[in-house]
């Protein structure tokens, strides 16, 4: 009886061992879950808001046609661009958007340095020059009370080209000896006319500078000369009014300027 009763403790302290055995092993096996610790640096930083006309990108080009900034209605609705208006940080003047001009909800509108007609998708500054060329040049998106909306600069896309051109350049001389035969060619490659007033022309070896006549038209692929002497201006032949030729010099340079003193072209004599 003593054996027996021997036995069955023997059995049971077996049975015990071998099912703290199981419990370990199941414990060893279930993931470990560690608390998580937040480490509050201060509060969170509030998200920039999107703007209601955004600036997306540039495409650079040395044609002024080609060259343009995209703009996209982030509003959530169609949106009136009537006294809105953009400005590049290095440029003089502004750029105001048509009247009733409405872009709709997620479209985007290419904004052109160059000159054309106007559409839903494209606008046209009216320059004869590439703005988006200009390393660090930034533009400037207000609405018609003149809040900043938007701001980008061109660094933010590939290096533009180095040296922009113009649309309405110098294209040759005719020099003479007789001033009213004496002159240089200024010609307009594209296809809308473009309004001289407040452009210049400086000779390199001369002093002084010859301006415009005021709302003088550049027809469409058209040309002017600029004659030295003295004469009647018309559409095609335009008269410093001197009384000696400029252009006899074989090392004088022409600067052609727009109004806000851009260098649009240089070109020599020789």
């Amino acid at each position: 009886m003593y054996r027996r009763i021997k036995l069955i403790i023997v059995l049971l302290i077996a049975l015990s061992s071998f099912t703290t055995i199981i419990v370990l092993a199941n414990e060893a096996a279930s993931p470990v879950y560690l608390p998580v610790v937040y480490n509050d640096y201060g509060a969170n930083p509030t998200p920039t808001p999107i703007p209601i006309l955004q600036i997306i990108g540039f495409h650079p080009s040395n044609n002024p046609q080609e060259d343009y900034a995209v703009l996209k209605n982030n509003s959530g609705g169609p949106l009136d661009l009537t006294g809105w208006y953009l400005k590049a940080e290095n440029q003089s003047g502004r750029y105001n958007f048509p009247e009733s001009f409405i872009l709709n909800s997620g479209a985007t509108v290419n904004v052109r340095s160059g000159v054309g007609p106007s559409t839903i998708t494209n606008l046209f500054i009216g320059l004869p020059f590439s703005l988006w060329t200009v390393p660090n040049n930034c533009l400037y998106v207000r609405d018609a009370d003149g809040t900043l909306q938007d701001v980008a600069c061109v660094d933010d896309e590939p290096a533009p080209p180095e040296t922009p051109t113009s649309s309405v350049y110098i294209s040759g001389f005719n020099p003479s000896s007789n001033p009213e035969l004496d002159y240089v060619t200024i010609y307009n490659s594209t296809s809308e006319g473009f309004n001289l007033t407040g452009w210049w022309m400086k000779a390199e070896s001369e002093s002084g500078r010859y301006d415009f006549p005021t709302n003088f038209i550049l027809g469409a692929e058209s040309s002017v000369n600029v004659i030295s002497g003295v004469g009647t201006n018309t559409a095609t032949e335009l008269y410093v009014g001197l009384t000696y030729s400029l252009w006899t010099s074989h090392d004088n340079c022409a600067y052609l300027r727009y109004k806000d003193g851009t260098l649009l072209d240089k070109k020599c004599v020789n």
